[in-house]
């Protein structure tokens, strides 16, 4: 029987002199084949061939192994939002002091026990739209959903102006033109789309 040292089989107790160094033949686990120190396979400085340590950073950097998916795309996106001054959006965001909560912002499995996986078409969106990234704050939330709660809508009596031209049967800013053209608000919100502009 082989002898074993860690990952390593030596395969051949024929021993290899070369740069005044002795060495036997071994095979790792993993299959590869690969004269090894005598000394090192001894001491346990060499495990195996590479493929342990490579084994153990990528432990390291897939703790929960859902990188990638939808709802850490969401984290990661939530952070950049408000702490990198290079994303596009951080001035609606870090820009304006939105901040992620501290038990989320380096720790996504905190973030996913609290937020679960993302629904079907649905995205992480705060409820008060000047509040911050905290459990209390957040929910996932359907694009239109979205729309409607961002800081630029223009709203009337608590619903979006888009929200109000779909109630009308009418296309986006049909509410908006009424009311250039000078109609009166409770006008503008009430009459079907089909009258007469």
């Amino acid at each position: 029987m082989n002898k074993k040292y860690n990952r390593w089989t030596v395969l051949s107790q024929h021993k290899i002199c070369k740069e005044n160094r002795v060495y036997l033949r071994c095979r790792c686990n993993c299959g590869v084949e690969k004269d090894v120190i005598i000394k090192n396979l001894k001491s346990g400085m060499s495990k195996s061939c590479g493929c342990l340590n490579k084994e153990k950073i990528i432990g390291r950097n897939t703790k929960h192994n859902m990188r990638f998916t939808k709802v850490w795309t969401a984290w990661q996106a939530m952070k950049n939002r408000c702490y990198n001054k290079n994303v596009r959006q951080y001035s609606n965001y870090g820009g304006r002091g939105i901040e992620v909560c501290e038990k989320w912002r380096d720790n996504f499995l905190a973030f996913y026990d609290d937020v679960g996986d993302s629904p079907e078409n649905k995205s992480l969106d705060r409820i008060d739209n000047n509040g911050n990234y905290e459990p209390s704050n957040v929910k996932w939330s359907s694009y239109k959903e979205q729309c409607q709660n961002r800081s630029n809508n223009h709203k009337i009596g608590g619903r979006c102006l888009s929200e109000i031209d779909r109630l009308l049967g009418g296309s986006d800013g049909l509410v908006y033109k009424r009311l250039k053209r000078g109609w009166s608000t409770k006008r503008a919100i009430t009459e079907k789309s089909n009258a007469i502009l």
